[in-house]
């Protein structure tokens, strides 16, 4: 029988009724831990690892125990009472002791000592003058207190060829300084400290003093608190500008009224708003009144009591419009602005002004004073604050004396008990320096190789695809095999990894109505379109009637591979709402194929979800098992609506792929819904198989130039055995 499959032309292919169950679904991240992690790096280099490992742990052992010479020491003890004798012949308990001893080991360690000692007769035969021996000097030398005692113990360390001469020739010269500088601060000098700060104190009092006179100065007239005053001066000063625009507006307002008056007021207008132009009004009219009453009563106009009230009231009348002619001419009637009435004022405006006037020198004395007190405020905060720098310093200082009384008692209870012993043999560091050499010397090509790993990230065993795709299942792994399979374990291998896929896609189901499997890929070149064809192949072996659906537009591996050379598939299945029309059978039983046609990549842009998935439903009616093979996941436009109108997705990973792609891959196949059915590892390895399939082995070869693939090829020939 011919190595490839051939199609034949078949509209009217029969339904099959037959259903498979559903496929895995996507349960969400597993993150590795870190021993996985550090597995998968150093996995197929454990044996490099171990050797280099070894060679250079026992290389770093060996450095560390060499390169540090023996060390030679030399002891001496420095007694430090914890009391104080008094002047009244009294011990008293020396407080801070600790922190004194601490203070005695800093000094014992101090350049001024160290460069003291190098002056020393033996030192300077033996060492230069220079930072050289200052460094090493510092480097060997060491004092600690002996917890629970009232010792000091000062050591010095060398490891050089005249140690045994030069450490306690170095120690002794320290300890001789150290005892030196304690003298020095003898009765004479303690006295002169203590007069230096007597001085001090003085000179701060004075100044102390200086300060609150020119303060008292300063505020005898406002009191202590000048803030006090100034914040009653401002509320004064609101109220004063207050006045002041209130009377500035109505000066202004008055102005501008006597502008708009407009002929003389009239003797009622001023009787409106003047209490004298009201009664000689009133006066008048009743003086009239009178005279009109007596006319029409009994009187003639001629009679003298009749003429009498005449001229009252003529006499009245006359006064009533002098005092008005009077107003007019040096008043006005200013109205309020609250529309209450007027009120008389006078026309040149002089006391409105006046009123202004005086609001205004008032509120300029007020601005003066409190700008004087403020300044005189600034001047006494600024001299409290020189108080108290100079209460800070004075307190200062008279700490300062109390501790150098202090410390002039302490100094009285040194002594020295040993100058510095013969060198003796110190502990021996060179043990834990060998063991720190062989565990850095031993990390360091493990290092290197999860470092190689990191720099390379790429799938190389099949059990990493169950960690490396956030725990999907790993549903079979596929051998790298060569184009021309002459072995027929190799091909009997094969065949079973591929059935092997199919069977845990059918148990892994657990419903009848998902049937329709889209199988892609990070990347192109990972075999996606030959398992594909050999899952087809191999559903078809156990009676399942499948559909393969070639949807990889840009590709077309698998009607190239199938050599189906027809103008029309896909596309026009899904243009014209009709499948079977468009379906090919193949000489494989129970095997047809939607093939691509002339479709090309530009063509991708035409598809959409909704018309997928009608293809999608037609092809379930007619077939128990769809297979669509598409392009890759993330670089294709129809992979991603395949892969979201399928039933299930299988993701092809291949030997060697870029791990940050497929999960990539993984990630973007979540974001679009799809429903992950699982993994299967492409190109696997001998050792792969050791561990999946009962301990059989396959070989490798890197040529592959077939058309439908070694992989296919196997699996038609295992179902066509089976057939014949």
């Amino acid at each position: 029988m011919n190595q490839e499959i051939q199609l034949s032309v078949n509209p009217n292919l029969p339904v099959a009724a037959n259903k498979v169950g559903t496929s895995l679904v996507y349960t969400g991240p597993q993150q590795p831990t870190a021993m996985q992690i550090i597995h998968r790096l150093l996995r197929g280099r454990y044996g490099v690892a171990v050797v280099l490992g070894l060679i250079f742990a026992v290389a770093g052992a060996a450095a560390g125990y060499l390169l540090m010479r023996q060390s030679l020491q030399s002891v001496a003890l420095i007694d430090v009472k914890p009391y104080i004798t008094t002047p009244d012949s009294w011990d008293h308990v020396m407080p801070m002791y600790t922190l004194y001893v601490s203070s005695m080991v800093q000094k014992i360690k101090s350049e001024s000592v160290i460069r003291g000692a190098m002056q020393d007769e033996r030192v300077a035969k033996m060492r230069p003058n220079n930072n050289a021996t200052i460094a090493e000097i510092n480097k060997g030398l060491n004092a600690k207190y002996l917890a629970n005692t009232s010792l000091v113990q000062v050591t010095f360390d060398s490891d050089q060829k005249d140690a045994r001469e030069f450490a306690p020739a170095v120690l002794q010269a320290i300890v001789h300084q150290y005892e030196n500088r304690l003298r020095d601060l003898g009765e004479a000098t303690f006295a002169d400290k203590v007069n230096a700060h007597q001085r001090q104190i003085a000179g701060y009092e004075q100044q102390l003093t200086t300060f609150q006179h020119q303060i008292d100065e300063m505020t005898k007239d406002i009191g202590e608190n000048p803030q006090l005053v100034i914040e009653s001066q401002l509320h004064e000063k609101a109220n004063i500008e207050k006045n002041w625009f209130e009377s500035n507006n109505t000066l202004e307002a008055a102005a501008q009224q006597l502008k708009n008056i407009q002929g003389d007021y009239t003797v009622e207008d001023w009787a409106r708003v003047d209490p004298r132009a009201k009664a000689e009004l009133e006066a008048w009219v009743a003086a009239q009144s009178a005279a009109d009453l007596l006319r029409d009563t009994k009187y003639l106009p001629n009679h003298p009591a009749f003429i009498q009230a005449k001229d009252l009231a003529d006499a009245k009348k006359r006064e009533l419009e002098n005092y008005t002619k009077l107003l007019n001419t040096t008043m006005f009637i200013r109205e309020k602005p609250d529309g209450s009435g007027g009120v008389p004022t006078k026309r040149n405006l002089a006391d409105l002004r006046a009123i202004a006037d005086a609001n205004r020198n008032t509120l300029d004395k007020l601005e003066k004073s409190i700008q004087n007190l403020q300044l005189t405020s600034t001047k006494v905060a600024e001299l409290r604050g020189k108080m108290r720098k100079v209460e800070e310093e004075l307190a200062k200082t008279k700490k300062h004396m109390e501790e150098q009384e202090l410390v002039h008692q302490m100094d009285n209870t040194v002594t020295v008990i040993d100058y510095g012993t013969a060198a003796n043999a110190a502990s021996d560091k060179r043990i834990a320096l060998s063991a720190v050499g062989f565990v850095a010397g031993g990390s360091l090509p493990i290092a290197l190789m999860l470092l190689a790993g990191l720099l390379n990230p790429r799938v190389r065993f099949s059990d990493e695809t169950s960690h490396e795709t956030n725990g999907l299942t790993l549903l079979g792994i596929l051998p790298d095999l060569p184009d021309r399979l002459s072995d027929p374990e190799q091909a009997s291998i094969a065949a079973h990894c591929v059935h092997q896929i199919r069977t845990m896609l059918q148990i892994n189901n657990h419903t009848h109505d998902r049937r329709v499997f889209a199988v892609t890929s990070a990347a192109p070149g990972d075999g996606k379109t030959s398992l594909t064809l050999a899952m087809g192949l191999s559903y078809a072996a156990c009676g399942t009637r499948t559909l393969l659906i070639d949807c990889d537009i840009v590709g077309a591996g698998l009607t190239t591979r199938m050599n189906v050379n027809v103008p029309e598939g896909v596309l026009e299945a899904i243009a014209n709402r009709t499948l079977l029309e468009y379906v090919r059978t193949t000489d494989v039983a129970d095997v047809a194929i939607l093939p691509v046609g002339t479709a090309q990549g530009m063509h991708a842009s035409t598809l959409s979800p909704p018309a997928l998935r009608r293809l999608v439903d037609e092809a379930r009616k007619h077939f128990d098992t769809v297979l669509i093979d598409t392009g890759p996941i993330l670089g294709s436009i129809e992979a991603s609506l395949v892969c979201a109108a399928a039933d299930a997705v299988v993701l092809t990973v291949a030997r060697g792929q870029q791990r940050p792609l497929v999960e990539k891959a993984i990630s973007h196949l979540a974001s679009i819904g799809a429903r992950l059915a699982g993994v299967v590892f492409n190109r696997a390895q001998a050792s792969d198989f050791e561990r999946s399939i009962s301990g059989m082995s396959v070989r490798a070869n890197p040529n592959s130039s077939g058309r439908i693939g070694p992989v296919a090829r196997a699996v038609q020939t295992s179902v066509k055995g089976r057939r014949d």
